[in-house]
């Protein structure tokens, strides 16, 4: 089996061009759904790229937003400024930085606390009782900072592909 745009899943996927939706997106839907039924769900994948993905109660994909992740941001930088290094990221970060170093590490990722903060309030305000899930390879950064009000799952995605094959089975 192929898992792409036409490939049929237990949710409505209401994305407008469904064909340039990431699939990794898709399938983080559709474990949201899985894990968190007939609830509101706001899915944070935090990676290459940080993306946030909305699902209804009544299981209807509505699309979300992306922004750039961690590391793209520290390249970004260094890469299109004259001065600034490229700097690791440690997992204990001051919120005032000290130096160029710790400064460029503190924006970084106290900047992505706040947008994903952000995105957290706007959709705790629509969805009182809504879940969130949090994901991805960077979400070690995150995880302290949300732990109150989200569920930490590594493996969203295998979650999310193996419920897409489990229903395209039965529907066989």
């Amino acid at each position: 089996m192929k898992f792409d745009h036409h490939t049929p899943i237990p949710i409505i996927n209401r994305y407008e061009t469904p064909e340039t939706l990431g699939l990794d997106r898709l399938a983080l839907a559709v474990a949201a759904t899985k894990l968190a039924p007939q609830t509101d769900a706001l899915v944070i994948s935090a990676g290459t790229c940080i993306t946030y993905d909305f699902i209804t109660s009544k299981g209807e994909y509505l699309g979300g937003a992306i922004s750039p992740g961690l590391r793209m941001r520290a390249r970004a930088l260094h890469e299109f400024t004259e001065k600034l290094p490229l700097v690791d990221l440690p997992n204990s970060i001051e919120y005032c930085g000290t130096n160029s170093i710790s400064a460029i590490q503190s924006g970084i990722v106290k900047g992505v606390h706040d947008e994903v903060e952000a995105k957290i309030l706007f959709f705790m305000e629509r969805s009182p009782k809504g879940k969130i899930f949090l994901t991805g390879g960077d979400q070690k950064y995150l995880v302290n900072s949300t732990k109150n009000r989200t569920f930490a799952v590594s493996n969203l995605v295998l979650i999310g592909l193996n419920e897409i094959l489990q229903h395209n089975i039965q529907q066989s």
